[in-house]
């Protein structure tokens, strides 16, 4: 976390926990880090925050140098505030925030990159898709409904493509998501990380669907904030491109590609898919260390030369990480030698 972030993270939870001298003092040490930025006018805004925390009106605190804000440096915060009123005005409406921007939801304080896109408002403030939902939901709006990014959870140990899948839910949330791979690359885990939504559906495809299952299950995503995840185990086609982002790799599956290697799903239903979470097998090393995190967490101790052993079996009998995992569970808990 940022220092500045900190602050005004720090200094929110003051005043909700009403402790009101101790949120005017951040502010304050906020203002004095965006001064000494030339960032002369969130120090302002800094200010005034701490002043309506004192309960200060601008009358009685007009003439104040604070933090060595003189008139020959910069306009006084009541000069400044007046000095801005232009812009507030023409800038009143939110508008979403520069992506270039390195900012964070002034809400849940979580960063752009964590909620995805956010809305700017005139005053400094930044709102995420989740914060906006939920503020609806508190005021009671009758606002269209907005879907929030997952919440979705980070296991005790993440296999390289469920941190992935995770960041990706994270940014966006689909409405018809195919999640391929091999046995054993963690898809089962991933997905229990979502845990149990009344409008999220995990779909095992395990045979060719019939045309009233499609029906059905097209019928069932026609509601707005529903979602469905169809879980396939198959080999990962190969992605027709490879868009390179502001969070990395991003890989994209053509249909044609996807009716060849899911033949289970008709391509009338493959054109509606808006998310391909893929998982290919993990590499060896993530392996051992995936083996190392499950045996510590039953209380057994291996050496390394015995977790190299116990991922070569699991790679042997080809199910990856479900076999890994049964191989462990059959191990007495206890500390084991070379």
């Amino acid at each position: 976390m940022s220092e500045i972030r900190r602050l005004l993270s720090d200094a929110q939870d003051a005043e909700r926990r009403g402790k009101k001298e101790e949120a005017v003092r951040l502010l304050r040490i906020a203002a004095a880090w965006y001064r000494d930025r030339q960032m002369l006018k969130r120090a302002a805004q800094m200010l005034r925050q701490a002043r309506r925390v004192e309960g200060v009106t601008d009358e009685e605190e007009s003439g104040e140098a604070v933090f060595g804000f003189e008139p020959e440096d910069e306009a006084t915060p009541e000069v400044a505030e007046v000095s801005e009123g232009r812009m507030l005005v023409e800038q009143r409406s939110p508008q979403l925030a520069d992506p270039a921007l390195d900012a964070w939801c002034s809400f849940c304080c979580k960063p752009k990159v964590e909620v995805g896109a956010l809305v700017a408002g005139p005053a400094g403030a930044y709102l995420c898709a989740g914060c906006l939902g939920l503020s609806a939901t508190l005021l009671g709006s009758t606002a269209p409904k907005v879907s929030p990014p997952w919440e979705v959870k980070a296991l005790a140990f993440e296999l390289s493509a469920q941190r992935r899948a995770r960041a990706r839910f994270t940014r966006v949330r689909s409405r018809l998501a195919l999640v391929i791979g091999p046995e054993g690359t963690g898809k089962s885990a991933w997905l229990q990380s979502l845990g149990s939504q009344p409008d999220l559906r995990h779909l095992e495809i395990t045979r060719p669907l019939t045309p009233e299952e499609e029906d059905e299950l097209l019928r069932w995503l026609e509601p707005a904030g529903r979602s469905a995840f169809l879980v396939v185990r198959a080999a990962v086609p190969p992605p027709a491109l490879v868009l390179q982002g502001e969070h990395g790799e991003e890989p994209l599956h053509d249909t044609a590609s996807l009716v060849e290697s899911v033949p289970q799903l008709s391509p009338r239903v493959l054109a509606r898919v808006d998310a391909v979470i893929p998982f290919s097998p993990p590499h060896p090393e993530e392996l051992v260390s995936l083996a190392q995190a499950l045996a510590e967490a039953r209380g057994v101790w291996l050496p390394e030369s015995a977790l190299t052993q116990l991922v070569a079996l699991s790679l042997r009998a080809q199910r990856g990480v479900h076999e890994l995992a049964t191989l462990i569970a059959r191990i007495p808990p206890g500390k084991y030698g070379p």
